[in-house]
């Protein structure tokens, strides 16, 4: 394997290359991951045509993103396609998510399963407090979404399967 720049080389470089960019945008793109998606790319190029591909285009592209980002050039539409091409490629083909996505959707999860599990409670039991009931549902369920959200990112994380 050859050398490759860390995540946080990529930080730097690509805090260079958007020198000047407004956060907003930087914030609407969601380009706080884009870092650790480059880092990820270049570390599987050798062993995959397509990510070597959508490396190249994003690399490339990313020289001009600070100013298209300035100026609202109709680029970042084109930049914004390659890099969901590029997420849902090691999505379906990897099986390779950022970081935080299996969180949330635990914790979602959780939160409406404990909602349900309130308002069944307010149904059986007469007589309770129902915005505490709901409340507490919500809780447990964020609580318990939250700790098998971070389980099963830990469990991707050890494989190599996070970014």
């Amino acid at each position: 394997m050859g050398h490759y720049r860390t995540i946080q080389q990529w930080y730097e470089i690509l805090s260079k290359r958007l020198k000047g960019a407004p956060r907003e945008s930087i914030r609407f793109y969601s380009l706080e991951a884009f870092p650790r998606l480059m880092h990820h790319l270049e570390t599987h190029k050798a062993n995959c045509s397509v990510c070597a591909q959508h490396f190249a285009k994003l690399d490339k592209m990313s020289l001009n993103l600070g100013q298209w980002l300035k100026t609202e050039a109709p680029e970042i539409a084109a930049f914004q396609e390659e890099l969901e091409k590029s997420v849902r490629h090691l999505r379906t083909e990897h099986k390779v998510f950022p970081k935080g996505l299996w969180l949330s959707r635990f914790v979602l999860i959780g939160i409406l399963v404990g909602i349900l599990g309130a308002l069944i409670t307010i149904v059986v039991v007469a007589g309770v407090v129902i915005g505490g009931i709901l409340f507490t549902g919500a809780f447990i369920g964020m609580l318990a979404g939250w700790f098998a959200g971070k389980n099963k990112e830990r469990k991707i994380k050890k494989q190599n399967r996070l970014y």
